[in-house]
């Protein structure tokens, strides 16, 4: 019996959370089936020969043949997507929804994109939440699923053994956060962070950020930390972050939201209590004062005690950090999109 043909389709890939999910996902179920990646820009061609381990990565940017397949995933929420795959002839169409959907009026613009799905996976409860419900909505509702991103466990642990980048790390407390440049990611909470760090006497700590901008806004904005806080260290993209973060006290990330912290979950994996903001998917990844810190995302003036928790309870979130099984929840992943997958058409 011929394996089915699913097309994964993200147009820009960089090394994200998204790709990474991608990744993570085709090498769980190559074997059972023909996987294509398809997408209009990719930045990093190590990233590209690790797709076409499992799959075959295509650019499409230019003219395509007209390509059937059983399964089209789009990972990106955006309706215009379809516009580039008019030469795909899907039997299913599959959303999996890495994104919240928009709080504003923007979310009905995404109505008619989601309706056409004949699935939609979002990767948290949160996210889940935050699709509309109601008569116009109720044929969309009844096609979602949350599915949480599978992680790679032994592989992260492997990668953070590979070498031990000599850092000049501080006495007292060492933090890193990995993400792009770009403002919602949270980088005014970071400098409220660090400026009540810098007001503890004697307190020796570093920051190290790990990440790139794609504009000179975004690349402005991180100077603007290093030029304030010599504390903070820009260690640029890295492919390979955990020999970094197997370093740290903690792990961070402030973001105004996401629909799942990545890496808030490698963190936990290698054994970093988390500072996170307090959008509504940290909640399932991080128990206040028991595995790490949730930094409201406005009340600035609760920014100094918390402060002093991050720095005079690290051994203890460490401690309290529960062993969880990721493996366990990997495989339940695993087999829900299978799930998805194997349907045939008007199921």
């Amino acid at each position: 019996m011929d394996k089915k043909k699913v097309v994964f389709y993200y147009p820009d890939m960089y090394v994200g959370g998204v790709e990474m999910a991608i990744l993570n996902l085709a090498k769980r179920i190559y074997k059972d089936y023909d996987l294509y990646f398809f997408y209009r820009s990719i930045s990093n061609l190590e990233f590209a020969k690790e797709l076409a381990k499992y799959g075959m990565p295509r650019n499409i940017k230019f003219r395509q043949p007209i390509f059937e397949c059983d399964v089209l995933i789009y990972c990106s929420l955006w309706m215009e997507s379809d516009d580039y795959l008019y030469f795909l002839k899907p039997k299913r169409r599959v959303l999996w929804c890495h994104a919240m959907i928009p709080p504003s009026g923007n979310r009905f613009y995404q109505l008619p994109f989601m309706r056409k799905m004949d699935d939609i996976v979002v990767v948290s409860n949160a996210a889940n939440s935050t699709i509309p419900r109601g008569l116009y909505t109720s044929k969309i509702n009844k096609k979602i699923h949350t599915i949480y991103n599978i992680v790679n466990v032994e592989e992260i642990k492997q990668k953070a053994e590979l070498e031990t980048p000599e850092l000049n790390l501080a006495r007292d407390l060492n933090i890193s956060t990995t993400a792009r440049l770009s403002h919602e990611k949270g980088w005014h909470r970071v400098k409220l962070l660090c400026d009540e760090f810098s007001k503890m006497p004697g307190l020796d700590w570093k920051w190290y950020i790990i990440g790139e901008g794609y504009f000179p806004e975004e690349v402005a904005r991180v100077h603007t930390l290093l030029d304030r806080f010599p504390q903070v260290k820009f260690l640029g993209r890295k492919l390979n972050p955990f020999p970094i973060v197997k370093q740290m006290d903690y792990v961070a990330l402030l973001s105004d939201f996401e629909s799942w912290g990545l890496v808030i979950t490698e963190g936990k994996i290698l054994g970093k209590p988390v500072i996170a903001s307090d959008f509504p998917a940290a909640h399932e990844q991080v128990t206040n004062d028991i595995n790490g810190v949730i930094v409201p995302m406005d009340n600035y003036n609760r920014y100094r005690s918390i402060a002093y928790r991050i720095v005079n309870n690290k051994d203890l979130y460490k401690e309290r950090l529960k062993t969880y099984d990721f493996e366990k929840v990997n495989q339940e992943s695993v087999k829900e999109w299978k799930k998805i997958l194997d349907k045939e058409k008007g199921e």
